[in-house]
């Protein structure tokens, strides 16, 4: 039995055309105003959806993405592959050897930048009223899935910022983004445990052992062994007749898909394989960083807009907009990132002006944030209200962090105290 049809097609090419253009459109005016291109990507989905186009328009707007289950499913697929590949472009940034060769400075801050967010602002969020939890949520995994969202910090936006503020290199940026690749790794290992206690019908606490243990060794070998196996591979792809750099990019893409496999068959999400395949792939020898960001450009140019544009077509932002919420885990998200790195860092002895700095650093939610957000909207562990109050937190903490940082780091230069 065929489900598709050429009305099908027809109608899911105009999707793309029309979202990814929107997308790229308002990316690029956002990027020429200094703001994320993230936001513009996200405001598409806003205006070509329930929102804006839905409220004035709903007889086109339904016609343009209507309820069709095969319709959805194909738009769906196209926007996971997003999800899956801005991960695995994201985990070019972690350089998990050098963060763990680092120091204690670097540990402190990348491991206490997630554990205080996360005990701060579980206790909060659990207060909040049971009305905003999803279908399938009860208070403990409503609590600790946002309070994990409010805890990751974007690292790719925090690279951009050291690059364009010129410290990208310096002690203080290399140490920075030491204790952010630790956060990433640290956060998404334990944003997959917690969805594995959140998700489970019936905790059995051999299952959640076995599970941990799982995730922890296979970060373990991918750390340890997979840069060299994924530099051997490409070592041997170039020895062949097949075109480059398409196929070194296609390995790297490769073992994304592979190791998001296998985590998701180790009953841990594929989006964490994915992450650690791009810091393997980070780190490989013959796979240079003009193959990496060539990868990179393409993956945010067409596959990563889609999936934000898409959030938009889905969600009512007017609808779901609640103050209170907004502010609550706004509030809590930056506060208790910027206390967490500050304190890691006063623990790890840096200077008090610096630890503020790398404070500044780690308030940045971004995509990350919103990726976290989308998987518990999916498993149906928070509503609506929730999931743009995540939204909103990300796209302002992205758009204040580089000004921020570069304001502290003007004044760290010309006091010439650290």
């Amino acid at each position: 039995m065929h489900y598709l049809d050429e009305s099908h097609i027809l109608l899911f090419l105009l999707q793309l055309i029309v979202l990814l253009g929107v997308a790229r459109t308002l990316a690029a005016i956002c990027v020429q105003s200094g703001i994320p291109a993230l936001a513009g990507e996200i405001l598409a989905g806003v205006a070509l959806g329930p929102t804006l186009f839905g409220r004035y328009a709903p007889g086109l707007q339904a016609q343009l993405f209507p309820q069709d289950a095969v319709q959805s499913t194909m738009l769906e697929t196209v926007s996971w592959l997003g999800v899956f590949f801005l991960l695995l472009a994201s985990g070019f940034h972690v350089d998990a050897g050098q963060a763990l060769k680092s120091g204690k400075a670097a540990m402190l801050v990348g491991i206490v930048g997630v554990v205080v967010p996360i005990a701060m602002g579980a206790p909060i969020f659990a207060l909040l009223d049971p009305a905003l939890h999803g279908p399938s949520a009860d208070g403990l995994s409503f609590a600790l899935f946002v309070g994990v969202a409010g805890s990751i910090t974007a690292i790719s936006v925090v690279a951009r910022a050291l690059d364009d503020l010129g410290l990208a290199g310096t002690p203080e940026g290399t140490l920075a983004l030491s204790a952010c690749a630790i956060n990433d790794l640290f956060g998404w290992l334990l944003f997959s445990v917690v969805m594995t206690v959140a998700t489970a019908e019936v905790l059995v606490p051999v299952d959640l052992a076995l599970t941990t243990f799982a995730a922890i060794g296979f970060v373990g070998v991918c750390i340890l062994l997979g840069s060299r196996v994924i530099g051997l591979a490409a070592l041997g792809v170039r020895k062949t007749s097949l075109s480059q750099p398409a196929a070194i990019q296609a390995l790297v893409v490769g073992a994304g898909l592979v190791c998001g496999a296998a985590t998701q068959w180790l009953g841990i999400h594929a989006i964490l394989g994915f992450f650690i395949a791009g810091t393997m792939a980070g780190t490989a020898k013959g796979v240079s960083n003009e193959m990496r960001e060539s990868l990179s450009d393409t993956m945010h140019a067409v596959f990563v807009p889609l999936f934000f544009a898409t959030l938009g077509v889905k969600i009512d932002f007017f609808d779901g907009f609640e103050p209170t919420v907004v502010a609550v885990f706004t509030s809590v998200a930056m506060g208790g990132k910027f206390i967490g790195a500050w304190l890691g860092a006063r623990l790890g002895g840096v200077p008090p002006r610096q630890a503020v700095f790398l404070g500044l650093v780690f308030t940045p939610g971004g995509a990350m944030e919103i990726v976290v957000a989308t998987l518990a909207l999916e498993l149906r562990l928070i509503g609506q209200p929730v999931f743009v109050a995540i939204v909103f937190a990300a796209l302002l903490s992205s758009i204040t962090a580089g000004p921020l940082m570069g304001l502290h780091a003007r004044r760290l230069a010309l006091t010439g105290k650290t």
